[in-house]
């Protein structure tokens, strides 16, 4: 009896299983790229050479338990993976400066995200939305909104120069275990994170308005420079720590009602619409309260301790210092000074304190609360920048 028609199937079977089986990858050409359709799961990295010329589909693959990365690919003009659903390690793209779509459908976790000088991209279609993802880095790009990073929960989250970007809503996010940081984007950049309540350190520059209605606690900084919003609201935030306040040329409300604790240093400085200063539960500041500028009125009515030093100055004739000079001895450990009516008011450090202010940096007494640090991430170098810029052109 002839055994071919039982042997030739059973071939046939083995060497499709072998195919599924599929390791490390460089894709040079879309026959390399072809060459691995029949892996559903691809074991390893899937590698984009730099070399790569135009569109790249991706068909067959759902499971990436490695990294998919291009690094340098110039010529790549668009990525589709129509059956992808999730990357194990690291989504890096960098320089690939004619990439103008990923198209990504049925992607939902990967294990992070790192795009650079990608300035021709403007969309993304993640029509599933990536809901899982540890850190996510997004820098230079040609993004006008981040539709389809549908995030629950995320390590850093560094969003820097992506000068089209103009609105920002993750409906889903909750939780951010790092860093979240938006700098350098769109001047009248608009975020919306409804329902985050927790996380570490959240720094904005350059924004024209944030939204954290749910926002609870932070066990690290919150910090604010050169925005362009009027009014910074969060509701039911109870404590933080650092928090700053600084150069927002048209903040002229700030409402923390909930606010019982900062866990660190606080600082309000050059912002000079801002006229009261209301925190009606704030107890407790762990390190030094620094406030500079043009107010008249500051309550805080239920301040307990201060750790640190206490600076407090106005430009306003109005403003009266005597409630804080009558609890400097019981509240306050550090150094004290409050000043009404002063033509240059300055932070603790001698610098202005507020935007019509000549004063330069000198020196002053250190409280024992220490300088507030400025922890907002300026992770773009000039190098990256100059690449942006010149990428443009192309």
């Amino acid at each position: 009896m002839s055994l071919t028609k039982y042997i030739l199937p059973m071939l046939a079977a083995t060497q499709l299983a072998f195919a599924a089986e599929c390791g490390d990858t460089t894709v040079s050409s879309q026959s390399d790229a072809d060459g691995i359709a029949t892996c559903s799961k691809l074991k390893g990295d899937v590698t984009i050479s730099k070399s790569y010329t135009g569109s790249l589909s991706l068909a067959g693959i759902e499971t990436i338990t490695g990294g998919l990365i291009c690094e340098g690919g110039e010529n790549v003009t668009d990525i589709t993976a129509t059956s992808l659903t999730s990357i194990g390690n690291a989504f890096n793209l960098e320089g690939l400066t004619r990439l103008t779509m990923l198209s990504f459908a049925q992607l939902n976790s990967v294990g992070s995200i790192n795009w650079n000088a990608l300035p021709k991209l403007q969309s993304l279609n993640f029509d599933a939305g990536v809901t899982d993802a540890g850190d996510v880095s997004i820098q230079n790009t040609g993004l006008t909104d981040l539709t389809g990073i549908s995030l629950k929960t995320v390590g850093q989250f560094d969003i820097e120069n992506n000068r089209d970007l103009k609105k920002i809503n993750i409906n889903n996010l909750q939780n951010a275990t790092d860093l979240i940081n938006f700098a350098g984007n769109y001047d009248g950049l608009e975020i919306e994170l409804p329902n985050l309540g927790t996380g570490t350190n959240m720094t904005f520059r350059n924004i024209s308005s944030i939204s954290v209605p749910s926002l609870e606690k932070l066990t690290g900084q919150l910090g604010f420079w050169g925005t362009d919003f009027q009014t910074f609201s969060a509701p039911n935030l109870t404590s933080t720590g650092d928090l700053v306040f600084n150069d927002n040329s048209q903040l002229s409300n700030i409402s923390m009602p909930a606010l019982t604790k900062v866990d660190g240093g606080f600082t309000i400085a050059r912002n000079d619409k801002l006229r009261t200063i209301d925190l009606p539960k704030l107890k407790t500041v762990s390190g030094a309260i620094d406030f500079s500028g043009m107010f008249n009125t500051v309550d805080l009515a239920d301040l307990e301790d201060v750790e640190g030093g206490f600076n407090l100055q106005s430009t306003d004739g109005t403003f009266n210092c005597t409630h804080f000079q009558s609890i400097r001895q019981t509240v306050i450990k550090g150094t004290f000074k409050c000043a009404a009516k002063t033509s240059d008011p300055t932070t603790s450090n001698g610098k202005s304190g507020t935007t019509s202010s000549t004063t330069s940096t000198s020196s002053s007494s250190t409280s024992s609360g220490a300088a507030i640090a400025n922890g907002a991430s300026m992770a773009v170098g000039g190098v990256a920048a100059l690449f942006y810029a010149l990428a443009q052109l192309v």
